[in-house]
């Protein structure tokens, strides 16, 4: 497979996991979490709600899933240079 289309596919997984985390975030502070002056109540009863968890658990992982990405990317890029200085 050519560089250019790992780089490709890598780019498109980032961008796709930190899009998809960005709306879960704004969406967790939409429905759990308001900034507005009623926010603080709107979480005191939210806070444990089924819905609000599964948002914050998501978007937790996702965020856990990124760094991994990000860590597989430069072992496979330290394995490319040294694949690459062996021949």
């Amino acid at each position: 497979m050519p560089v250019t289309t790992v780089i490709a596919h890598f780019i498109g997984v980032v961008l796709a996991t930190a899009i998809t985390h960005w709306s879960l975030v704004n969406l967790y502070t939409y429905l759990c979490a308001p900034l507005s002056l009623f926010g603080p109540v709107k979480t005191l009863l939210n806070l444990g709600s089924p819905m609000c968890q599964f948002l914050n658990f998501i978007q937790y992982e996702i965020a856990k899933h990124y760094i991994t990405i990000w860590g597989g990317a430069g072992l496979a890029s330290i394995g490319w240079i040294i694949k690459q200085l062996k021949t």
